[in-house]
């Protein structure tokens, strides 16, 4: 019987304090260093196949910044680049690695210097010491997120607290320990947004980084944290938002440590497991665009704007009517790839979205048998993925949606979405097959 064989690695991606902090404006940059960004490495062996999973505290990565990271692990350490995940924590206290339109230019020079030379060593360091291994998974609950959509008495959405909103408390934590019986590395998988920090100046991984610290001080293994379905999920403030500062850091992280921690205290048996990775192109249906006519009225609206969504719906707007001068023909549909990483009945599914928290739940809930994991911010930043119900409240997340390419996304792309990955995930197999 095949053996899982596991390798280890972290290096800093601390960036030199005074550049952009992404996540809110252009505008906000760093003072100093509350703690530092970090990107950690799982790289999995099963006989032949190759499997990596990268944990980066920052929070979005630029679609096109992660293919070129991930076709220079592939051409550096032949993993497949199709058999890797690139995730983003989603920290809005880091640099700019994702350079959108309204909320500034990607950092170049960090990415360059810093950034991508940080993950070819972890990544070096990961493949090039690995040992036998077993797994452990235990799954609790944790109220450190809250549903985001806040409604108004006014009935207007806006970004704040909605008890009653949806969103999942489930965390997972997944160890790792040799055939001694010796702990070398922990996930934690849970979906909320990484903003307790605010527009603030100080870089820092937020509430998820005291989370990691804790558990992986308790444990003595190196510890990672990777985002869930967390577009409609903030931090549970005492403040009644989904923002503050650092302090709203320590408490929240507190609680999520407390949480990490008596989860982790209940995996008791580590098992043998095997390792199976697939790659799919899903195809979700979109709207023909709207007509020239109309994004011009809409454009006198938005032509003066360019910070954060509207400077991204002028941008929009711009990019339809030039796609009529260029004869753009209207396609039917959108291709999202999509990896999986399934160890044992644990399955990671990778999403280039933020996505909503109700995706995720109701992929899991179509398997009896396994554990599904979905990974927002993977391989891809493409803005939100919304539920059909969201769109008649509107809001900031339906808004960036929409408008998020020249062709929207039908009103049930979830539905699509969903049924693509579940479809995705029924039929896996072991990429070594082919």
């Amino acid at each position: 019987m095949e053996k899982l064989f596991l390798g280890v690695a972290r290096e800093i991606i601390t960036p030199e304090v005074g550049g952009q902090l992404y996540g809110y404006r252009p505008d906000v940059f760093s003072e100093s260093v509350a703690d530092d960004l970090t990107v950690t490495a799982f790289y999995f062996k099963y006989g032949n196949t190759q499997a990596l999973m990268l944990s980066a505290t920052v929070c979005l990565i630029q679609t096109e910044l992660s293919q070129r990271i991930l076709s220079l692990i592939e051409q550096n350490f032949g993993i497949p680049k199709k058999n890797c995940m690139l995730s983003a924590t989603h920290t809005h206290s880091g640099p700019n690695t994702a350079g959108e339109t309204g909320w500034g230019d990607i950092d170049t020079k960090y990415c360059d210097e810093i950034f991508i030379p940080a993950i070819r060593s972890a990544v070096e360091k990961a493949t090039n010491h690995i040992q036998p291994v077993k797994m452990g998974t235990a799954h609790g609950t944790s109220l450190v997120g809250i549903n985001r959509r806040e409604i108004t008495e006014d009935n207007e959405t806006v970004l704040g607290q909605n008890p009653w909103g949806c969103f999942n408390p489930k965390m997972t934590v997944i160890s790792f320990a040799d055939l001694n019986g010796n702990k070398i590395a922990n996930i934690v998988h849970y979906g909320a947004h990484g903003t307790a920090a605010g527009a603030n100046h100080e870089i820092s991984r937020d509430w998820s980084g005291i989370m990691i610290d804790t558990l992986e001080k308790q444990s003595g293994a190196l510890t990672a944290f990777f985002n869930g379905p967390e577009g409609d999920v903030g931090p549970r403030l005492s403040n009644k938002k989904t923002v503050g500062d650092l302090s709203y850091v320590r408490e929240l992280g507190a609680v999520a440590a407390r949480d990490a921690v008596g989860i982790f205290e209940r995996i008791h048996h580590y098992t043998d497991v095997a390792v199976s990775v697939s790659h799919k192109k899903l195809q979700i249906p979109l709207k023909k665009r709207i007509s020239v006519n109309d994004a011009g009225r809409m454009l006198e609206i938005y032509k003066d704007h360019t910070v954060n969504l509207k400077g991204m719906i002028r941008k929009h707007l711009e990019n339809t009517i030039q796609s009529y001068k260029d004869g753009f023909v209207d396609q039917d549909a959108w291709v999202v790839e999509q990896t999986i990483i399934a160890l044992g009945d644990l399955v990671f599914v990778s999403f280039p979205y933020e996505l909503f928290s109700e995706i995720g739940m109701r992929i899991d809930k179509a398997f009896q048998t396994k554990s599904v994991l979905s990974l927002s911010n993977t391989n891809g930043s493409e803005g939100y993925f919304i539920t059909q119900d969201a769109i008649c409240r509107g809001g900031y997340e339906v808004r960036m949606f929409l408008y998020g390419h020249i062709q929207p996304f039908c009103d049930d792309a979830d539905f699509a979405l969903m049924q693509e990955t579940v479809n995705h995930i029924k039929n896996i197999r072991n990429e070594s097959e082919e």
